[in-house]
């Protein structure tokens, strides 16, 4: 006979730890903790609590995430925990009078290109975000790997030194290691309605995908780029052929610091999405995100960069929602049409079979 009483206990157990995932993101969107540029408080008991779930959860992502839109798309945050917040303010829902109604993020489908940590002053806030949302909406909330989700560059660039300064070194130690253990769970790369692939840093000399879609076999020959002395090249010829290969019209990339946010390339084949504002103090950049509608059409949010002197309610009002809508009408998903009949019409098969260019 079953042991009935073991499976309750079981699912009481679920219950409560759910309950502790809404307590804490609560905890993380509460206004008096995403202003001001506060650290968050957190436990160590809140942290294992993450780090344990996120794991088991991450476990059942493939490789190569399948996504659907809508969605929108983030880049690099490099643990600026308060943009993030503000980030998710701007597709958040309002009542008339103004005040928010639905939080942002509850309210959609997002995908995140990477680089949670480093650089930044909240490294901790950032990646605590992002993984009890992947935790509470696993289907909602896509979280690839970036460069930065790396023992070699998050050892060196903050995250860890972060850690030392709130924890002390032997918590900091054993929280970093537990931290890194959960970035090697990360997927790679996302496919969004079968025409646009996602990922951090970029395209590499050949690239083979099996069982469809589902696992990515990457096979590497990088050319060096010798400015950096790290990483690769890819011009507009492997943009070209990738596209054709996977039959894709559409690459998104984060990675790298754009002035505006936001840069096409290769006629508009392959996009860069950065999402952290100000992260170059000198050259003021902005931030961006891209959404992709359940139509297909891009749109882009800019995320203006704030100051000291520049802060505040009314400030965030006037200047932060400033959105870019692609006036090209440029269409990369175009979902299947419901067939009204056994034997769609000829104009209708013809309208299939034209491009996703609009």
């Amino acid at each position: 006979m079953a042991d009935r009483s073991n499976r309750g206990g079981e699912g009481s157990d679920k219950i409560v730890k759910t309950e502790l995932f809404w307590k804490l993101l609560h905890k993380q969107i509460a206004p008096k903790n995403s202003v001001d540029r506060k650290r968050i408080n957190y436990t160590l008991a809140e942290i294992d609590s993450v780090l344990q779930a996120v794991v088991e959860v991450l476990g059942k992502d493939e490789t190569l995430l399948t996504m659907s839109p809508p969605i929108v798309i983030v880049g690099d945050i490099h643990g600026q925990y308060y943009d993030l917040i503000r980030m998710f303010n701007t597709f958040g829902e309002t009542n008339k009078d103004g005040s928010a109604s639905v939080s942002g993020v509850t309210n959609g489908r997002y995908l995140f290109l990477g680089d949670y940590v480093d650089r930044g002053t909240n490294s901790l806030e950032c990646i605590m975000m992002v993984f009890t949302l992947k935790i509470l909406f696993p289907r909602h909330y896509g979280l690839l790997r970036g460069n930065h989700e790396c023992r070699a560059i998050n050892k060196v660039y903050g995250f860890y030194d972060e850690l030392v300064d709130r924890y002390g070194q032997d918590d900091a130690d054993a929280l970093w290691h537990s931290f890194n253990n959960a970035f090697a769970m990360l997927p790679l790369a996302a496919m969004i309605g079968k025409k646009i692939l996602c990922m951090h840093g970029g395209i590499m000399d050949s690239l083979h995908f099996f069982h469809a879609y589902r696992k990515a076999a990457l096979m590497l020959s990088w050319v060096p780029n010798h400015v950096r002395g790290v990483s690769c090249y890819f011009g507009e010829d492997r943009v070209e052929a990738i596209c054709k290969q996977l039959g894709l019209e559409l690459i998104v990339r984060a990675h790298q610091m754009m002035q505006n946010g936001y840069h096409f390339f290769c006629n508009r084949k392959l996009i860069t999405i950065f999402t952290a504002p100000r992260y170059f103090v000198e050259k003021n950049n902005k931030g961006a995100t891209l959404k992709v509608d359940k139509s297909g059409k891009l749109s882009i949010k800019i995320l203006l960069p704030t100051t000291e002197d520049k802060r505040g309610e009314n400030v965030f009002r006037r200047e932060l929602d400033q959105t870019y809508s692609d006036d090209s009408g440029y269409q990369v998903f175009v979902p299947p049409l419901p067939p009204a009949n056994p034997r769609p019409s000829k104009a209708a098969s013809k309208r299939q079979s034209q491009g996703h260019h609009g």
